[in-house]
Formats: structure tokens, C-alpha cells, sequence
């Protein structure tokens, strides 16, 4: 098969584990069946099935649990020419996408500033991405010029997307930022039994307006987001504490034991004293990798490559 420097890995998965770490060069994933909770730089956004989630060479990203339910995902990882681990304020594209400099611009300007990194794939997207990882795949050079035309396609798409949610936030950044910082500060506030009225009150708005805007901010629904704070503080006291678990039921928001050990079973698939038992230890290595994310090579990444194969 030929090799294309230029692409460093790609695949079609099962994704049960993605610890954090950082990739050298820029990853798309399409999310083809199941639901994922991941983070970049610890902020968590959710992967729902035909979600398009990108990251660049500096930006740590994991899975925020031990063990993803059943899904399956497209990737790909491609170099960015003179980009390491550190961020940059501007990335420029292999020569061989054929980008004008007006292009890299738009592209560099969109991707390096998004707010966030999940967003729903285009109809074009989904079709797209499947099909170049089979193009490359095959050992026809037109094949692969063929994937990186389509590569090409749904980069601009992507930084378009990302460039039209830039402008409607100019028009509302005021109200936006409020609702950013109010989610923010839902951490210290976990206990209290938050309506989706008296959230979007908190901040001023409608609670339309509030849902949306949370939404495109951290992929969660407002409530769906609250439940995931609660869930990981939950994971935490279970972890580095030996309080009870109808303590910290309660102090994560629960308003009994048992909606606790069913809400938490729900996402864990486990129960909260199953969970205290089992998994610990494994918790730890996870939250130490946020401190410390691995630092992949484009090596380690071709040799990902070549099992996934």
C-alpha cells in the first residue's frame, strides 16, 4: 500500500477506553452508534450518534468514564505542518489539500478559536468520512487523491459551521457569556434542585433560549448536563472519600438513596457501592492522565494503525 505521510492513522472502532492524551496532528471523529462522554481540557461535551468531534495537537481529550458503553466510531488523524503539543495562535494544512492562503486562514481561524469541539455532521459529513477512510484503504493513488478532496470538503464545512455559530454568539456574547458562567458555577451549587425555569431565570432568559445555547456550548441539554456534574462529583466522593452513599447522594443533588443508586447505575452501569468496590483504583489512573495526558507520537499512532487494520 502506499504511504501517505500526510495521514497518520485512521480507522473504524469500537471505542471501549480513550484515556487522555494529545495527538500529533488534528483528529475527526464521526460517531456512528452509541453515546460518548468526552472532554477537551476537562470540559466535558457529549458525542451523540452523528456527531463530528474534532481536536488539535495541543488540546488534551479522554473519555470521562472508566469504560464507554457499546459504540462504534470513524477517525481520522492527519499532520499539521509545524504543529506540536504547544499551542499555536495559527495552523496551516499539508500542501497537499490544495487550501488557498484565504482558505487556511478561515480554517485556522475557525478551528484554533471554536468554542467547543462537538458538533451535529452535516449530511455530507456522514457520508464522507466513511468513505475516504475506505479510499484510503486502497492502493489506488486516484483513490487517494479522491479521500483527500472529500477531507478537504469537510474541513471547510466544518470551519463554516463553527464560523456561523461565531457570529450568532457576537450578536448575543453578553447573554452567552452569562449563561457560560452560570454553567460554570453549577458546580458549587449541586445540592440545590434546579428546575430548567429557575436556571434560565438565573441567567435572564427564556428557557428556550437557555436550552439552546447550553446545548451549543457543551452538547448537553440543561438538565442532561446538571446530571452529568452530579455524576462525576459523585465519582469523586465514592473515590477519595469513605462517606456514606446516602451522603453524598444528597450532596450531589439526589434527593433519595435509591434515585441515587438508579441514576448513577444508569450511567455507570454499576451501583454506587459496586462502583466503590471495582473501580478505584482504575478511577485514579484515570484522573491522574488528566494531569499528566500521554503524549502520543506518530509512531505510537501508526502502530494504532496497523491493529485497528
Amino acid at each position: 500500500m502506499t504511504e501517505l505521510t500526510e495521514i497518520i492513522s485512521y480507522g473504524h472502532i469500537e471505542n471501549k477506553m480513550m484515556y487522555p492524551h494529545k495527538n500529533p496532528g488534528m483528529e475527526l471523529v464521526l460517531v456512528e452508534q452509541g453515546r460518548l462522554d468526552w472532554a477537551v481540557e476537562g470540559v466535558p461535551e457529549a458525542l451523540k450518534p452523528g456527531t463530528l468531534f474534532f481536536t488539535l495537537p495541543w488540546q488534551t481529550h479522554g473519555s470521562m468514564h472508566i469504560r464507554e458503553p457499546k459504540n462504534r466510531i470513524y477517525f481520522i488523524l492527519f499532520d499539521l505542518p509545524g504543529a506540536g503539543f504547544q499551542p499555536l495562535e495559527k495552523i496551516t494544512m499539508a500542501e497537499r489539500f490544495g487550501f488557498s492562503e484565504e482558505e487556511l486562514n478561515f480554517l485556522s481561524t475557525a478551528l484554533v478559536n471554536a468554542r467547543r469541539h462537538a458538533w451535529p455532521a452535516s449530511q455530507l459529513a456522514r457520508h464522507n468520512l466513511p468513505e475516504i477512510i475506505h479510499r484510503l484503504d486502497n492502493r489506488n493513488p486516484i483513490d487517494h487523491t479522491i479521500a483527500f478532496s472529500m477531507l478537504r470538503t469537510i474541513l471547510l464545512e466544518l470551519a463554516a459551521i463553527i464560523t456561523r455559530d461565531f457570529e450568532i454568539s457576537s450578536n448575543t456574547s453578553r447573554t452567552m457569556h452569562r449563561i457560560e458562567q452560570f454553567l460554570k458555577s453549577l458546580r458549587k451549587t449541586l445540592d440545590h434542585s434546579w428546575t430548567l425555569n429557575e436556571m434560565a431565570e438565573s441567567c435572564g432568559v427564556k428557557r428556550t433560549y437557555f436550552s439552546n445555547i447550553t446545548l451549543r456550548l457543551t452538547g448537553y441539554a440543561p438538565l442532561q448536563y446538571l446530571n452529568r456534574l452530579r455524576f462525576e462529583h459523585a465519582c469523586r466522593l465514592l473515590r477519595e472519600t469513605d462517606r456514606s452513599i446516602t451522603d453524598i447522594g444528597f450532596e450531589c443533588g439526589y434527593s433519595t438513596s435509591q434515585y441515587f443508586a438508579e441514576t448513577f447505575k444508569n450511567a455507570a452501569r454499576m451501583t454506587p457501592s459496586e462502583y466503590r468496590k471495582s473501580l478505584p483504583e482504575l478511577e485514579r489512573i484515570l484522573q491522574a492522565n488528566w494531569k499528566h495526558p500521554e503524549l502520543r507520537t506518530m509512531d505510537d499512532e501508526r502502530k494504532r494503525r496497523r491493529i485497528f487494520s
